[in-house]
């Protein structure tokens, strides 16, 4: 990728990354700025508390799938830790305690990361692959941005999973 497509101080490039970040651009636009000056690590409240919800939420799918599978996994992971080791009983649940703090942390203080890093690749792509820019725009806007479609359908899963165990 040639550098002056991923320069956040060209100009020309804030209306692409205006239009990937959407109502938040200003906040993620100075968060941009700070991960180019060399500030990689910054916090985001909303994805450290609410994590996979807030990867979801700004469309990193597969980040969210990839955290998924891994908080999936780590019951079983406890389970043969404690098992193994030999830890008293309880051990699990303080194991898992610890993890959520962590994955807690790590995704506040990363999340903003994972986000400019998911738009500068966006941005980059568009450009690379379209001429024109209102359709670059266009495909930055459907891209990026905010959405609450994986959320009903969780809440869609979640409200028949309970409708269908109460029959």
């Amino acid at each position: 990728m040639p550098p002056e497509v991923l320069d956040p101080e060209n100009e020309d490039l804030e209306d692409y990354y205006r239009a990937y970040f959407g109502s938040d651009a200003d906040y993620y636009l100075q968060k941009l700025t700070q991960y180019e000056a060399g500030v990689k690590i910054t916090f985001n409240l909303g994805a450290f508390f609410f994590g996979i919800f807030w990867m979801l939420y700004r469309k990193l799918y597969i980040e969210a799938l990839v955290a998924l599978l891994v908080i999936s996994g780590l019951p079983f992971l406890t389970k043969a830790l404690v098992q193994s080791q030999s830890l008293p009983t309880g051990s699990d649940i303080l194991i898992n305690n610890i993890f959520t703090i962590v994955w807690s942390l790590l995704l506040g203080f990363g999340g903003n990361w994972l986000y400019i890093l998911n738009a500068k690749r966006k941005v980059a792509k568009g450009l690379r692959q379209e001429t024109n820019d209102t359709y670059v725009i266009a495909k930055l806007q459907r891209q990026g941005g905010i959405t609450l479609i994986p959320h009903i359908i969780l809440a869609a899963i979640v409200l028949l999973s309970l409708l269908m165990y109460r029959f």
